[in-house]
């Protein structure tokens, strides 16, 4: 047996990105995990559902054996197996996020010699983890330039604002057998593409109304530009996307109505987020980066411009290095971006 990594779950950021990159990574190195203090400076420190799920689907992807995986626990214990499976189904049991249980075994299910069909139900989209779309339009697509054969599809959404009582939201991840390579994203271009989508499920229309209304007034989107999807087959939500392509990358914020929360602010927090974006000139923004950083040490190489990393960027590369001879570099591309490379 390989040498086993000891992960103290609290350093940097603290969350739950940390147990998600150490299990996929115990997969693809094959080397046990132990881990302790489990997101331990959280209100609700330790594993809440949606980390369960991500354990669970880590699991039996590879057939591990587990210690310590209920609710609460800030203790675990990983043993990857041998045995890959090439069917999973995964009921998360709330809203808990789908994306982030498909983030978990996507690049190990990759890597791996056999394909994989994973059905998850919960929440598609969530105010603390990607939505579905991001991954589908953003991430998804650099990850198959690096070699990924993957498709993610949306059956059904899922908003944590829905009813209990009301459906739950499912994706769909496929995968086949790929060999990942170094990917480069360092200039970003001009906007060639832009669009913004209001999505509504069981409320009335005028909320999607008023948050486009901010975004043509405050991004100068044209009318053409801007859409309203109504849902019928979803529990109550909204969710406010809106995106751009520059070059060969896309980036795509997401505003989240809440109960009390006016339309005019869910808009008016998005079009902060992609105005920010859009001043730093850069291709790759600070989600993205954070995700491209695992399959692009499994590659071995790769290179992209960004704002300076976040804490969670940089917890996730503390957290890679535990696991590959891999280091990652940053340096500054000028006065508001970074070059990050291996």
């Amino acid at each position: 047996m390989r040498e086993g990594v000891a992960i103290d779950g609290s350093r940097g950021e603290g969350g739950g990105q940390i147990l998600r990159t150490s299990l996929a990574l115990s997969i693809v190195t094959r080397r046990p995990l132990h881990m302790t203090r489990i997101r331990a400076g959280r209100a609700k420190p330790g594993l809440r559902r949606q980390h369960l799920a991500c354990v669970e689907a880590a699991a039996r992807l590879c057939g591990a054996q587990v210690r310590g995986a209920t609710l609460g626990s800030q203790e675990l214990h990983f043993t990857p197996g041998d045995t890959f499976a090439e069917a999973i189904e995964i009921d998360i049991g709330s809203a808990g996020s789908t994306t982030l249980v498909v983030q978990t075994v996507l690049v190990p299910a990759l890597v791996a010699n056999t394909p994989l069909r994973l059905v998850v139900h919960g929440g598609t989209h969530n105010p603390m983890a990607p939505p579905f779309d991001f991954l589908d339009r953003v991430f998804l697509p650099h990850l198959r330039a690096m070699g990924g054969d993957v498709t993610l599809t949306l059956e059904r959404h899922g908003f944590f604002s829905a009813e209990p009582s009301q459906r739950l939201g499912q994706l769909t991840l496929v995968t086949a057998p790929s060999t990942l390579r170094g990917l480069t994203l360092v200039d970003a271009g001009e906007v060639t593409e832009r669009c913004a989508t209001s999505v509504l499920a069981r409320l009335p229309t005028h909320i999607a109304d008023r948050e486009l209304a901010v975004v043509r007034e405050r991004l100068g989107f044209a009318a053409r530009e801007c859409a309203v999807r109504e849902l019928r087959d979803a529990g109550t939500g909204n969710v406010l996307l809106i995106e751009v392509a520059r070059g060969s990358a896309r980036e795509l914020v997401t505003g989240f109505g809440e109960k009390g929360l006016r339309a005019e602010l869910v808009a008016e927090r998005a079009c902060d987020e992609l105005a920010a974006f859009l001043a730093a000139g850069v291709p790759v923004g600070e989600h993205l980066a954070d995700q491209l950083l695992l399959p692009m040490a499994v590659a071995g190489a790769g290179r992209f411009r960004c704002a300076p990393l976040s804490l969670h960027a940089t917890t996730n590369i503390e957290t890679i290095a535990r696991f590959l001879d891999v280091t990652f570099r940053d340096e500054p591309a000028d006065d508001r971006s970074v070059l990050v490379y291996l």
